[in-house]
């Protein structure tokens, strides 16, 4: 009768890791919408996310948080709700990680990666916009970035550079990443706890 229990802990092993070859899910699921309860891409099927890191696997560096590109200036320290009435715009994508602390003596933030994609206009999701779970924006980033994942695993999605970086001063707590589809509309790419 001993080896019962041993076949029990076997066959237990072997449904932990066919759970763990699910497909990826989103982030935090429970993100209630987003601020304003946008809704978003998060909860699209078939969305790669990138790889499983924590805020505190970031990599740390002592330089300066890099500048945000010249066009966000206009957007800092607005809310998403006074700018962009139309948060339900179609887009698909992911907000992955955490891949960079800079804790620069002239200004620490952190870089966050993912990736997105415009449905109506089959290309990239271009600019990001870094938002507070209560709506303000605090950071924005571009795409451009190599992400052959989401290619390979999405063939509706031809560009091979989805992949996004953003930068923003804000060091703790969650927010969200929205990519902007012209002047009026963002949708939502994702939530990430700092």
């Amino acid at each position: 009768m001993r080896t019962l229990p041993v076949r029990f802990a076997i066959l237990g092993a072997a449904l932990l890791a066919l759970a763990a070859c699910d497909k990826p899910k989103p982030r935090d699921q429970a993100d209630g919408g987003g601020p304003l309860g946008a809704t978003g891409a998060t909860s699209n099927p078939g969305a790669p996310a990138g790889p499983a890191a924590t805020p505190a696997d970031a990599k740390t560096t002592t330089d300066a948080l890099p500048a945000l590109p010249k066009w966000s200036a206009a957007y800092m320290g607005k809310t998403l709700k006074d700018l962009f009435a139309d948060q339900t715009a179609s887009c698909i994508g992911n907000t992955d990680d955490v891949a960079m602390r800079y804790n620069g003596p002239a200004s620490s933030g952190v870089r966050i990666e993912g990736w997105g994609w415009n449905i109506p206009d089959k290309a990239a999701v271009t600019r990001i916009l870094i938002v507070t779970d209560d709506g303000k924006i605090v950071g924005a980033g571009e795409t451009g970035q190599p992400r052959p994942d989401v290619t390979a695993a999405r063939k509706d999605i031809t560009s091979p550079t989805t992949g996004w970086q953003a930068y923003t001063a804000q060091t703790a707590g969650g927010v969200y990443a929205f990519g902007l589809l012209g002047e009026k509309a963002a949708c939502r790419l994702g939530h990430i706890n700092l």
